[in-house]
Formats: C-alpha cells, sequence, structure tokens
C-alpha cells in the first residue's frame, strides 16, 4: 500500500490550493517560501505522487522541452486507501493520542465540510447497527 511522506503531503496541499493542476516550477515557488528544496527533488515528488496514481499529468511542449502540468487524481478509491492505511497506522501506535488529534482538527473544517463528514459518520453507524 502507498504511502505520502511529508513532503509528498506538502506538495498535493499546493496543488489543492492551486486549483487541483500546477507545474514543478508553480509548486517550486510556494515550496520556497517555506523550506529550501531544489527543483529536482519538487520533480522527482510529483513524479512518486503520478506513479502513485494521486496525480494525472498534461505534457506541455515548449521552446526549451517537454513539461507537465500536474493535475490532482480523481481516483478516491487510491486516497481512501492510503488514508485509511495511514489512519490504522497511527491508531495502532498511538491509540487514543491519535484519536484526540483527529478531534482538534476538527476545528478547522468549514461547515460544509463538517456536514458531509457527519453524514459518513451517520451513515457508518447505521450499517454498524444493522
Amino acid at each position: 500500500m502507498p504511502v505520502i511522506g511529508e513532503l509528498e503531503s506538502d506538495v498535493l496541499e499546493v496543488l489543492k490550493r492551486n486549483e487541483g493542476q500546477a507545474t514543478a516550477s508553480d509548486v517550486l515557488n510556494v515550496l520556497r517560501k517555506q523550506r529550501d528544496v531544489a527543483y529536482t527533488t519538487v520533480s522527482t515528488t510529483l513524479d512518486r505522487l503520478y506513479r502513485k496514481r494521486l496525480l494525472d499529468r498534461k505534457a506541455l511542449p515548449g521552446p526549451g522541452g517537454t513539461k507537465y502540468l500536474f493535475i490532482l487524481g480523481k481516483d478516491e478509491k487510491i486516497k481512501n486507501k492510503i488514508v485509511e492505511s495511514t489512519m490504522e497506522r497511527l491508531t495502532a501506535a498511538f491509540g487514543e493520542t491519535a484519536y484526540s488529534a483527529i478531534y482538534k482538527h476538527l476545528d478547522d473544517l468549514s461547515e460544509e465540510e463538517l456536514e458531509r463528514l457527519r453524514k459518513q459518520v451517520d451513515k457508518a453507524l447505521k450499517a454498524k447497527t444493522q
């Protein structure tokens, strides 16, 4: 099961904030405000996320050669598997501390996100009682 590291997570966040797409240069410009990172590192990270099927890419031929526009992937099954695997590892290792940390992040969610989460919880509870 693929996992994502800290830099991969940061790259995905940059793409999410950038309407779901960016070139390696776009990502680099944002990340350099937070950390010292090389273009090759960002490019390799984007390629890894592409191979994990978390990103799609579109070739953009140009005078300096081909570069890619990376686009957030739409495969929710892959995303769910990664999140579930990460949650299982965290809760197995840290138990209640992991649940507490997740609970703290609920304050950061918008009303819309909270409503979607409520619906998912309700659905899971119904399935559990049947």
